[in-house]
């Protein structure tokens, strides 16, 4: 027997009295009532409709209309009746050591595929963790990943969302779906590792609503913006607040790479068509309706309906360590500049040359630069209106960075000592322990939706050539 809430199946079997010792049920049970409640006003965002009956299945057959006032009652009088015999659990409560927390993937490519293994290590280091399911919209990188891990394979995110043996979800689709998923997911009653960027460079105003709901629903979402737990951005951190540039002036750093593989990625199957092992539809998600290509569907970092080039796949990892050490907040405003100067031979639609100045209200500017053509690096610099810190070897940014040297205008120069980590472990400890303490991990939603401001400015800003400025009353991108 199932329950249907639109387009909504749940089984009535999840509703079961629970078994004794069954502490999770209730919590998981709870999870299915939010869930039916949100469908309805999730409909703008995942472009499904939901009918405003509720119709029951029996044995395949619709047997009973019901409204969805009506259904929720019921459920919930199920949850009152089986909390009877089962231990109250709260949403909010601090898990123990000893509650196991289900994890599920939605997204197994090459991004994803990397937080498995992370977790997979995580659990080896006894980090109390179950992988539990994992989504993908295609079947055959699906299987790759569920097969060793044994988890569950759905081939619909919204059916891995009904599951509730999962707890927390790690979204690492495609841009445009990061933030439209994850809405739904905590709406679920899900937490969420989100990776970056927050979402499309066309989706503030949906990452902002993000936002919203995290606090409202009390969420605990970590954004995938790992350079926030490395501890060498820490020392800069000290640095700063101990006066050693005096007031922040202006941020120079860049990303620099040799070649356009981040954008031009493998296609497995050339010969690859939507159908029951390719989930085209679900791929597009609210992009528009275009004809499938394999370029599109494999290489999707090309083009601009799904990614921005650097802008929102590398700057993320430069400006994010920037904005916790130094203390900013939104940008006030943001101009760019770049173009396809070097990879214009084939279809990409994405800059390979990005430069992006933001203003900051606390009265400083920080200036990114980036080019896909040269590996040739130069040294980070923060400079206040006393002296300047620069950073050397920084790598990929998230990591850390070798030294820093603390240049005064007046007196000698000296270098602190630095540190490099791999540092998506340590963002992966910061989430689970926050799922357990119900605190603010180190890369939360209001922290995250202003290094994505800068990202949807500076974009916006570029593919319009316009000046970006940001409403900092309304949070709002003005062009």
């Amino acid at each position: 027997m199932f329950v249907w809430l639109g387009s909504f199946k749940i089984p009535l079997s999840k509703l079961r009295k629970p078994r004794l010792g069954d502490g999770l049920h209730i919590r998981r049970l709870r999870r299915y009532i939010l869930y039916a409640k949100n469908q309805e006003s999730m409909k703008n965002t995942t472009n499904n409709t939901c009918a405003s009956k509720s119709i029951v299945e029996v044995n395949g057959a619709p047997s009973l209309a019901i409204n969805r006032r009506e259904f929720i009652g019921r459920t919930a009088r199920l949850a009152v009746s089986a909390a009877v015999a089962a231990p109250f659990v709260s949403r909010a409560r601090v898990l123990g050591a000893n509650d196991r927390i289900g994890v599920g993937f939605i997204g197994v490519g090459g991004r994803g595929s990397t937080h498995l293994a992370v977790v997979q290590d995580l659990i080896k280091s006894g980090e109390n963790l179950q992988i539990i399911a994992a989504c993908d919209a295609y079947r055959y990188r699906l299987d790759e990943a569920a097969k060793p891990t044994g988890a569950k394979p759905y081939f619909k995110h919204a059916e891995l969302l009904a599951d509730p043996a999962v707890d927390v979800v790690c979204v690492a689709t495609p841009d445009r779906l990061h933030v439209p998923i994850s809405l739904e997911a905590i709406q679920a009653g899900k937490d969420v590792y989100c990776e970056k960027p927050m979402g499309h460079w066309s989706q503030f105003d949906l990452c902002r609503r993000f936002a919203e709901e995290t606090r409202k629903l009390n969420r605990v979402v970590q954004v995938g913006n790992q350079g926030n737990s490395s501890p060498a951005w820490g020392r800069v951190r000290d640095l700063v607040q101990q006066g050693a540039i005096g007031r922040l002036q202006h941020v120079l750093a860049g990303y620099y790479r040799d070649g356009d593989f981040g954008e031009r990625m493998p296609i497995p199957d050339p010969d690859a068509v939507p159908g029951p092992d390719l989930d085209w539809e679900g791929f597009l998600g609210g992009a528009r309706k275009v004809p499938f290509t394999v370029n599109r569907f494999f290489s999707w970092r090309k083009y601009l309906d799904y990614a921005g080039g650097p802008c929102t796949d590398l700057f993320p990892h430069v400006l994010t360590p920037f904005v916790s050490a130094l203390g900013l907040n939104y940008p006030s405003l943001a101009v760019a500049s770049g173009g396809i100067f070097k990879y214009n031979t084939y279809d990409r639609e994405v800059p390979d040359t990005f430069n992006m100045a933001l203003d900051y209200p606390e009265g400083a500017s920080a200036v990114l630069v980036c080019t896909l053509a040269n590996a040739y690096t130069t040294e980070p610099a923060i400079r206040g209106d006393e002296g300047t810190l620069t950073l050397q070897n920084a790598g990929g940014w998230e990591g850390g960075f070798d030294s820093i040297t603390v240049i005064p205008k007046k007196g000698a120069s000296r270098v602190v000592p630095g540190l490099k980590t791999e540092s998506t472990p340590l963002h992966w400890k910061n989430f689970i322990h926050c799922v357990r303490t119900r605190e603010k991990p180190v890369s939360d939603v209001e922290f995250a939706l202003k290094v994505q401001a800068a990202m949807c400015m500076a974009m916006l800003g570029f593919l319009n050539k316009k000046v970006a400025r940001f409403d900092q009353q309304t949070k709002e991108i003005v062009l």
